[in-house]
């Protein structure tokens, strides 16, 4: 199931976040049952617990909740003692089991006994443990980032000056533009990561992303021919323009090619492809397609794919694919993959193209 296919509703949070576990670790659910041994009132957190609509459990006998609820509560109003964090396990055909923590505080008023049944979804937790781990882990990142980025960019005044030389000289002219580009490029991206506790509007400008289709496989030439891969083009969009800020927009480029190189062997064909999707202004798109015909992605890694952390390879950051993704949104677009076991992968990359 994919990701967006498990998101719900949660209070206006993403199913599996972290604010969205610690919601549910926290929420309890509340039944009130009466002197006849019926619920006379829940709380939809409580019917969310045992999986049950609220219209259910109300007015329904006591009989009705799992075991051992039912002989504990006659027990705690029989007595007029509570009982405290017993933990249960329900289990259903849909959903399979559940962890409840649950406590009972009868209540005696001047006619009648009647019992409080208190439940929490004990489920969560370990989930919510794990999220947190990861947020620790983005934490340190951040933390460490921000200063390798300060030492890189002290390091690269000094390459920067080198080239700038090299460039006044008039000595590989060529060669030596395009390393100056791809400092200025670094730079930028070292620049956002110092800036990133408070970071900046991204300022869009018109991109041509065939040219930056073809800039990102000049800057991989070597890795392409020293892999004897066979490059396929097939720009085929109608209309390559689009607002965007073209560094960002080749880094996801450079992910992506670099990711399908190493996903194929010697003599593999590498495909680039461009197409226009939709016709009417302001509803077309355009769509980058990255195919290599490599080793492929299981199809239970497929829905992980963007995870930050997550990588099947072995000396794999887990960060390429999760930066990509943001900046897609971050342009107003999506990227998607589809890939088979020995047959290979694409990745697709869609962004609006303006109406003017």
């Amino acid at each position: 199931m994919s990701p967006a296919a498990s998101t719900r509703e949660n209070g206006g949070l993403p199913n599996g976040s972290p604010a969205s576990l610690l919601q549910e670790c926290l929420a309890c659910g509340l039944l009130v049952i009466n002197s006849r041994g019926r619920i006379a009132a829940c709380t939809p957190e409580a019917a969310a617990h045992l999986h049950v609509t609220p219209e259910r459990l109300r007015n329904s006998p006591v009989n009705s909740l799992p075991a051992p609820l039912p002989r504990l509560i006659r027990e705690a109003v029989r007595s007029g003692q509570p009982v405290t964090n017993l933990e249960i396990q329900l289990k259903t055909s849909r959903r399979g089991s559940a962890t409840l923590r649950s406590s009972i505080l009868p209540v005696k008023t001047r006619a009648h006994s009647q019992a409080v049944v208190v439940l929490n979804n004990l489920t969560s937790a370990p989930l919510f443990e794990q999220n947190m781990r990861r947020l620790d882990r983005l934490a340190s990142l951040g933390t460490l980032s921000a200063s390798m980025a300060h030492e890189i960019k002290n390091g690269m005044v000094a390459i920067k000056t080198f080239v700038d030389l090299l460039l006044q000289k008039g000595q590989d002219t060529e060669l030596t533009e395009v390393v100056s580009r791809e400092l200025q490029r670094i730079n930028m991206i070292v620049t956002q990561m110092l800036r990133y506790a408070a970071p900046r509007g991204a300022a869009f400008t018109t991109v041509r992303v065939h040219e930056l289709l073809d800039r990102s496989l000049g800057i991989l030439r070597h890795q392409i021919n020293g892999k004897s891969i066979s490059l396929l083009r097939r720009f085929e969009a109608r209309v390559d323009a689009v607002r965007g800020d073209d560094a960002q927009l080749q880094q996801v480029f450079i992910n992506l090619l670099l990711n399908a190189l190493e996903a194929m062997d010697t003599k593999g064909t590498l495909t680039v492809a461009t197409e226009t999707t939709g016709g009417k202004p302001g509803t077309s798109s355009l769509r980058i397609h990255i195919q290599d015909t490599g080793v492929g992605i299981a199809r239970e890694n497929l829905g992980r794919l963007f995870e930050p952390f997550f990588t099947t390879k072995k000396n794999g950051t887990g960060l390429g694919l999760a930066i990509s993704q943001r900046i897609a949104h971050e342009h107003q677009g999506t990227i998607q993959a589809r890939s088979e076991i020995n047959q290979g992968s694409t990745f697709s990359l869609s962004l609006p193209i303006p109406s003017s």
